[in-house]
């Protein structure tokens, strides 16, 4: 029902996050909730009504959190406390909407992307796309910083956000002000901006990553730009270790695993915490599904191994002054060293070390081809 107090608790749920659907009909919410499997689902439902939602959609891999609204706060606490996917119960509907914007930051906290652990001819033709997305990430922001590029960034954003009013605001200070001075500002700072960025890495969206890629490429020139600076604060304690949560499948870190002593390529930005408690605080925060497990990562980077790909430490560019986060470019480059599962530790840890080493990469054959219809609109533009 469209009362002012439901359209006010609407509203402010569109302020926190990039799309909002609304359903009366649970067979439809449960629909939706099947076939959205690339992105994570935090699900506000009311009271009893909402229990065979609930029921039927918390074991799923793409169920972040539930939350519930009602009055009968005791009776559904005791009922639902096996379902470790609810988060909260609550009769204050504000009171929900801060436990669910401290669970949202968590998740984008928690690392995006994927590792490329397989090289070469592979049947598995996403495995192919990974490795020649690799082979020529850097077309995807060595561009120019045309005026071409940024109306393109501009006008991807506005499609994707027309009917969220709040946004056209915030897009037209995305337009006048991105650049490569601001780029990381508006990626740490804006989640509506860098949601969609992130995602696209996630679900492999080549073709919002090519509309998007003046955005990567100021990002790139700033992280650039910082880089030799952060190196020169850093000379007194050269090797340092950053951490960094992910949410992964349990077929993903059994694959990882084989891995050890190999490099892996990981297909996004990663950002990483020098504070070591703040990330596991995160990463605890994120229920992982039956076929899911939590992973820390512990990155050792050297400062005097030349040639990875940039990073710096953007702490005095965010807004979150007390994050001391490092931002590292995608399509770094990581050995594995370790994989550490102790009884004495609540997550398995896996060590990487940042490189500026290359996998052998093997020619292209006929089928593979197809991957050049991406490529050549940034040959040309060289």
């Amino acid at each position: 029902m469209s009362t002012p107090e439901n359209v006010q608790k609407l509203n402010t749920l569109h302020s926190i996050i990039n799309s909002l659907l609304v359903f009366n009909s649970l067979v439809k919410a449960e629909q939706s909730i099947k076939e959205n499997r690339n992105q994570k689902i935090f699900i506000i439902v009311d009271g009893d009504v909402g229990l065979p939602l609930i029921l039927s959609t918390h074991t799923r891999s793409q169920t972040a959190a539930i939350y519930v609204y009602s009055q009968d706060v005791q009776r559904l606490r005791l009922l639902l406390q096996p379902i470790k996917k609810v988060q909260y119960i609550s009769d204050d509907f504000d009171s929900i909407v801060k436990h669910f914007k401290r669970d949202l930051k968590a998740y984008e906290k928690t690392a995006n992307g994927g590792f490329i652990t397989k090289y070469g001819h592979s049947s598995d033709m996403l495995q192919l796309d990974h490795y020649y997305l690799m082979l020529h990430w850097s077309k995807f922001y060595n561009i120019d910083t045309s005026n071409e590029g940024k109306s393109l960034l501009f006008e991807t954003y506005t499609n994707y956000y027309v009917h969220n009013k709040r946004m056209r605001t915030i897009l037209q200070e995305f337009n006048l002000g991105i650049g490569p001075n601001t780029a990381i500002k508006w990626y740490t700072c804006e989640p509506f901006i860098s949601r969609l960025l992130n995602t696209a890495f996630q679900t492999h969206n080549y073709s919002f990553l090519k509309h998007v890629r003046y955005f990567i490429h100021c990002i790139h020139l700033q992280l650039r730009n910082e880089h030799p600076g952060f190196v020169r604060n850093r000379l007194h304690k050269p090797i340092f270790s950053i951490y960094c949560g992910r949410l992964i499948t349990t077929v993903e870190f059994k694959r990882l695993k084989m891995y050890l002593n190999r490099v892996i390529l990981i297909t996004s930005f990663l950002m990483g915490n020098l504070d070591k408690s703040k990330v596991i605080q995160y990463i605890d925060r994120c229920e992982p599904s039956e076929n899911e497990t939590r992973v820390l990562l512990k990155i050792n980077i050297d400062i005097r191994i030349r040639n990875t790909q940039p990073y710096a430490d953007i702490t005095h560019l965010s807004n979150e002054h007390n994050e001391n986060e490092i931002l590292i470019m995608f399509g770094a480059s990581f050995r594995l060293m370790d994989v550490i599962i102790s009884p004495y530790q609540t997550l398995p840890v896996c060590v990487l070390e940042l490189c500026a080493e290359r996998p052998q990469l093997m020619p292209p054959n006929e089928r593979e081809q197809r991957w050049y219809s991406i490529i050549e609109p940034f040959e040309s533009k060289k």
